[in-house]
C-alpha cells in the first residue's frame, strides 16, 4: 500500500486540483460520490481504460463482459464535448440521487448511492446512467484499486481511486485545451468547444464504422445477432491475447498464473498509467 500512495503523491504533485479529494482525507460520503464519479468519468472515455486488468479474468468473466461490450460505440450526448470535467460529473451523480431536489444528499439518499456501489450483482449504477455497454471498464477500474482483492474498496482505496481519476481528468482536459484553445486564453469559447466536440464525434463515428465494416455482413447499418456474436468472439479472443501478454510481463515466477504479489504489481502499474493519463482520450 505504501508504494501505491508514494507513486500517487509523486504524480499528483505536478497536477493542480481544486476538488476536495486532493486536499485531505475524504469523508465517507465524499468517497461514495467520488467513487461513482470516477466510474462515470472512466465510462465516458472512448478507450479501454485499464485494459491490462484482463490478465486476472477468467474466460467466463470475459464472456460476460463481452456480452455488454460487443455493441456499436455510442455517439456522445448533446452536451458532451470531450472535455473531462470531474466536477460536472460529480454534480450529475448528486442530482441523480437527490430525490427531494434540495441539492445535497441526505442520509437516505446517500445510503441509496452506497447500496448501488456495493451491489456487485446487478450493477445499478451502470443501469441508472445507461452505461451498461461500458460495464467492463467500471469493473476493471475497481479491480485496479482493490489492492487486497476483497471485492470492496476500503476508504484508503476509494480515496486513491478518486485522486487518480481526478488527476487523469485534469490531464485529459489539458490535452484538449492544448489542441483546441486556438487563441490561447485558457478557456474554450463556443467555436473552440464545437471543434472539440466535432473531433470527439468523428473519433466515435470512425470507431463505429470500423466495427460495421468488419461485422455488418448484410450492410444494414446495425449488428444483427449473428454479427454481434462474431464481434463478441473476436473481443474475447483479443482479450485472451492481451491476458497472455500481460501475464508474461508480470508472472515473475513463470508458473503460468498471477499470485497475489504479482497481481499487486500489475495493479500498481495500472494505477500509475491511470494517474499519468496514458492512453486517455
Amino acid at each position: 500500500m505504501k508504494v501505491r500512495l508514494s507513486l500517487l503523491s509523486l504524480s499528483l504533485a505536478v497536477v493542480t486540483l481544486s476538488t476536495a479529494g486532493c486536499q485531505g482525507a475524504l469523508t465517507d460520503d465524499e468517497q461514495a460520490v467520488g467513487e461513482a464519479t470516477s466510474y462515470l468519468t472512466a465510462s465516458e472515455e472512448t478507450g479501454d481504460l485499464a485494459s491490462e486488468a484482463v490478465a486476472a479474468e477468467e474466460v467466463t468473466v470475459m464472456e460476460a463482459e463481452a456480452e455488454d461490450a460487443a455493441v456499436l460505440p455510442e455517439l456522445p450526448s448533446s452536451d458532451a464535448d470531450g472535455v473531462c470535467n470531474f466536477g460536472a460529473v460529480k454534480a450529475r451523480v448528486i442530482a441523480r440521487y437527490d430525490a427531494n431536489g434540495d441539492g445535497v444528499l441526505g442520509p437516505v439518499e446517500r445510503q441509496a448511492l452506497k447500496a448501488d456501489l456495493e451491489d456487485r450483482t446487478h450493477h445499478p449504477l451502470a443501469t441508472r446512467f445507461v452505461i451498461k455497454h461500458r460495464l467492463h471498464v467500471l469493473k476493471r477500474l475497481k479491480w485496479v484499486f482493490d489492492e487486497n482483492s476483497d471485492g470492496v474498496l476500503s476508504p484508503e482505496e476509494r480515496t486513491a481511486l478518486v485522486d487518480a481519476m481526478q488527476a487523469r481528468c485534469e490531464r485529459v482536459k489539458a490535452n484538449v485545451m492544448q489542441r483546441f484553445d486556438a487563441n490561447g486564453d485558457g478557456v474554450l469559447d463556443a467555436t473552440e468547444r464545437q471543434a472539440a466536440k466535432a473531433a470527439l464525434v468523428a473519433r466515435i463515428q470512425a470507431a463505429r464504422q470500423e466495427v460495421l465494416s468488419r461485422y455488418d455482413a448484410n450492410g444494414n447499418g446495425v449488428l444483427d445477432p449473428g454479427e454481434r456474436q462474431a464481434f463478441k468472439a473476436d473481443l474475447i479472443a483479443a482479450w485472451q491475447a492481451k491476458k497472455a501478454e500481460v501475464k508474461a510481463q508480470f508472472d515473475a515466477d513463470s508458473d503460468g498464473t498471477l499470485n497475489d504479489a504479482e497481481k499487486l504489481a500489475l495493479k500498481q502499474h495500472l494505477q500509475q498509467r491511470i494517474i499519468e493519463g496514458r492512453d486517455a482520450e
